[in-house]
């Protein structure tokens, strides 16, 4: 019955986002040609021709951004900011469309009036349905009957995410064989009232449990979910379908396939112009660091990137030269006595990490990401730091999550890989965009920068 009343709700939704899509194209033709002058006239056909391959677009845009999933545990400003990406692909993909493929072409002015309308009047859609959604289930309609059955850790954090997502519509029934839980969260123990759908988790050692549930229970026409125990994954994980086979992917980040194409084209454009607009500040430093001390401009370093890959990292050189390996084992430090008067310059303004323009080009690292380590220091960390070895799921970057908020040079490692992580965790374009900013903002010269 439930997920009859989701399917039901899904095309109900479909059903409202062809509408405004209708009406939005409509408004933008309207506006164009009635109140914008020199308007070319007689397009009427042509827009109403148009109106089926837009609205098939937008809603295939909008699947793909899972926008016509359930969306009781999803804040509102995101599913606003899915709303304005799959609109944004959407229109893209349409005007893409017509531009190479059609032989009419449309006013670009009547297109990003259909943008505009058209995304304030899905958000604000969204918003009234989620709104009317949030009405029903105060009235008790709407609601998701829910069973807990098990011990383990993971259903006490299912309730906290369902408290907090005011919009869930979840009702707890009971929960069964907590050892004690229940009583913590105010949950009765038993309930003879039918579930909507069993949630079971044990623990480790009580494992055994969840086997003799599904034996006893498999039959049932209640949907039965089993939440593991992903303690360990600190990153993410991911279910894939192998044949048949469920196979549960841990520490997997949740990565989509568009948002790293913008990053790499993001990492791409921004080098190779930064390049190109900072080259004499470039020549300037090289001719400084030439002039101040002997030895080369550059200096390259082994560094551990992604997946455990090596490369070699380009720097301004800011040390005098040394015939051993020392600066692959010497932990960078205030008080050493190998650095040149402009090397320090040049460390605490960051502006010796500059080559790495050349390193994020080639794609060996991005302009944004966590810093990349000797490998000499990744496997003495990788044994005293947990999770430490996971900030190589993502590309080594020029500036970091863990950079802009102070965590560089001779301070906590542990709360720097706790940002790298947390960076991972949450990825996202926008996310790279915002530390950008930041770093910006708040200027390359840092105090623990030596």
């Amino acid at each position: 019955m439930l997920k009859s009343h989701e399917k039901s709700f899904s095309n109900l939704q479909k059903v409202l986002d062809i509408i405004v899509v209708l009406l939005s194209w409509a408004s933008a033709y309207f506006i164009r040609f009635n109140f914008i002058p020199n308007a070319e006239l007689g397009l009427e056909l042509l827009f109403i021709k148009l109106s089926p391959i837009l609205c098939v677009i937008t809603l295939y845009s909008f699947y793909k951004n899972d926008l016509y999933k359930s969306q009781r545990f999803s804040h509102r400003y995101k599913e606003v900011l899915s709303v304005i990406n799959a609109n944004f692909i959407g229109s893209t993909s349409f005007v893409l469309l017509i531009y190479f493929f059609g032989a009419d072409r449309l006013s670009r002015l009547t297109l990003g009036l259909y943008f505009l309308i058209s995304t304030f009047a899905l958000i604000a859609m969204r918003i009234i349905v989620r709104n009317t959604l949030r009405s029903f289930r105060k009235k008790g309609k709407n609601l998701r009957h829910v069973l807990l059955v098990g011990n383990g850790e993971p259903l006490k954090k299912y309730i906290e995410s369902v408290r907090f997502y005011k919009d869930s519509g979840i009702n707890f029934l009971a929960w069964r064989d907590s050892e004690g839980l229940a009583n913590g969260s105010k949950i009765p123990e038993e309930s003879s009232e039918r579930p909507d759908a069993v949630i079971i988790s044990y623990k480790n050692k009580d494992s055994y449990k969840i086997e003799e549930f599904l034996s006893d229970h498999y039959n049932d026409v209640v949907p039965i979910q089993i939440l593991p125990d992903f303690s360990y994954s600190l990153i993410g994980h991911q279910i894939e379908d192998f044949g048949g086979i469920p196979l549960i992917s841990v520490n997997q980040p949740a990565q989509k396939s568009l948002e790293l194409f913008l990053k790499r084209g993001l990492d791409f454009a921004g080098s190779f112009l930064g390049l190109i607009v900072i080259s004499p500040l470039l020549i300037l430093i090289s001719l400084l660091v030439k002039l101040t001390s002997k030895g080369p401009i550059f200096y390259a370093q082994e560094r551990l990137g992604l997946n455990g890959g090596t490369f070699q990292m380009w720097k301004f050189r800011t040390m005098k030269e040394t015939v051993d390996d020392v600066d692959q084992t010497e932990w960078s430090n205030k008080e050493n006595p190998r650095k040149t008067k402009f090397g320090s310059f040049l460390r605490k303004t960051s502006l010796d990490e500059l080559p790495q323009l050349w390193n994020v080009l080639k794609g060996e690292m991005s302009l944004v990401g966590p810093r990349p380590e000797r490998p000499f220091f990744v496997e003495k960390f990788r044994r005293e730091i947990p999770g430490y070895m996971l900030r190589h799921k993502m590309r080594a970057g020029i500036t970091g999550w863990a950079q802009i908020n102070g965590w560089r040079g001779d301070t906590s490692l542990e709360k720097r890989i706790d940002c790298d992580i947390y960076y991972i965790k949450h990825w996202s374009f926008w996310f790279d965009i915002k530390i950008l900013l930041l770093t910006f903002i708040k200027g390359f010269s840092d105090k623990n920068a030596y």
